[in-house]
């Protein structure tokens, strides 16, 4: 008797599990809200300032590998052009040691003033990336600043021009 309650007692805590919905994100992940990207557009004197990559760790941190959208080298530094609803792919690659990715840090910048971007992208890390789709950002120029560090320390910093349209 016994065995045939625990065989029902297990069969009855199955059902129960799989009847409960998956945890997914659901609706569009809104990166910045207008307040915020009206704060932190850059003018075109910021933008023709550009950005420069500031690898840190003598280049042997983590590797930062924008799939989508496309990041193109420019006499500014590298940019991201892209529409106001995009799908987001960023890997994160080995160095010469593990990627830490509890060290993960993206900021959008201006001058001094900057928001953390870290908890909203949260949800969508999977493994060594950023994968989110149905992403929003209102139009406008900003920076963005991505600082990550393996297991060794070795510590990647990288700046991005993003022109959203």
């Amino acid at each position: 008797m016994n065995k045939t309650i625990h065989i029902f007692l297990a069969a009855a805590l199955l059902a129960a599990v799989l009847a409960i919905p998956s945890v997914s994100v659901a609706g569009p992940l809104s990166l910045l809200s207008a307040e915020e990207a009206r704060d932190l557009a850059l003018d075109d004197a910021e933008w023709q300032q550009g950005v420069a990559s500031k690898g840190i760790g003598f280049g042997v941190g983590p590797k930062i590998v924008f799939e989508s959208p496309e990041v193109k080298d420019t006499d500014n530094g590298q940019v991201i052009e892209s529409s106001s609803k995009l799908s987001l792919l960023v890997l994160f690659k080995d160095g010469v040691a593990q990627v830490d990715m509890s060290t993960l840090n993206i900021r959008a910048r201006k001058g001094w003033f900057s928001k953390n971007l870290t908890q909203r992208l949260a949800p969508y890390l999977e493994g060594n990336a950023i994968k989110a789709d149905n992403v929003e950002i209102p139009s406008g120029r900003f920076k963005l600043e991505i600082k990550i560090s393996d297991a060794k320390g070795n510590e990647s910093v990288q700046e991005y021009l993003c022109e959203i349209k």
